[in-house]
C-alpha cells in the first residue's frame, strides 16, 4: 500500500480520538480533553494515509517531558536518551499493508536524527496484545520486564536500540 506519513493537525482530531476509541482496550482511554492535553506534549503526532484516507496515527514523547505516564517515567527513569512512543493504532480495515511498519520506520529515522539511542515502547500482556507483541518482536523490539500500570493493565516494557545513534 503506497502510504504517507505527515503530521497531525487539528483536522484529524476526531479522526485520532475515533480510531484510538476503537483500538481499546490495546489503547488506553482518551477524550478530547486529554487529547489536547497529549499533544501539546508530544514530540511528533504522525498520521497514515492512503490516497484521502486517513488509516493510522502515532505519537512520539521526547525525554524530559511533563507527560504523566507512569510507563514513560518508567522509561525515564532509566533511559537518558530514548523515543517514547505513546501509542499507535491502525484502522483495521488497513491491517497487514504495513502502515505500522511505516510509522516504526519514520520514528527509527527520526530518532536516529535526534541522536535517541532507543526506541521505548509498551505492549499490554493482560489484557492480552499478541499481535502487537509479535509486531513489535519482528522490528527487534526486546522485552525488558513485565509490571502493573497505574491503569490496572500489566504491560510488556519494551525497547530497541537504533543503529548508527
Amino acid at each position: 500500500m503506497s502510504a504517507i506519513i505527515r503530521e497531525a493537525g487539528p483536522e484529524d482530531d476526531a479522526f485520532i480520538l475515533a480510531l484510538n476509541a476503537s483500538s481499546e482496550p490495546a489503547l488506553g482511554p482518551l477524550d478530547a480533553e486529554s487529547w489536547t492535553r497529549l499533544k501539546t506534549l508530544a514530540f511528533r503526532v504522525l498520521v497514515s494515509e492512503a490516497g484521502a484516507e486517513r488509516l493510522a496515527f502515532m505519537v512520539l514523547i521526547r525525554p524530559g517531558s511533563a507527560y504523566g505516564s507512569d510507563n514513560y517515567a518508567w522509561f525515564e527513569q532509566r533511559f537518558e536518551r530514548h523515543l517514547y512512543i505513546d501509542r499507535v493504532a491502525v484502522s483495521p480495515s488497513a491491517w497487514g499493508r504495513g502502515l505500522g511498519r511505516g510509522l516504526y520506520q519514520y520514528a527509527f529515522a527520526l530518532a536516529r536524527e535526534l541522536g535517541e539511542a532507543r526506541l521505548t515502547a509498551e505492549v499490554n500482556e493482560h489484557p492480552p496484545n499478541p499481535e502487537s507483541l509479535a509486531f513489535h518482536r519482528a522490528l527487534g523490539f526486546r522485552s525488558l520486564l513485565s509490571r502493573p500500570s497505574v491503569s490496572g493493565k500489566v504491560v510488556a516494557m519494551l525497547e530497541r536500540p537504533v543503529e548508527g545513534a
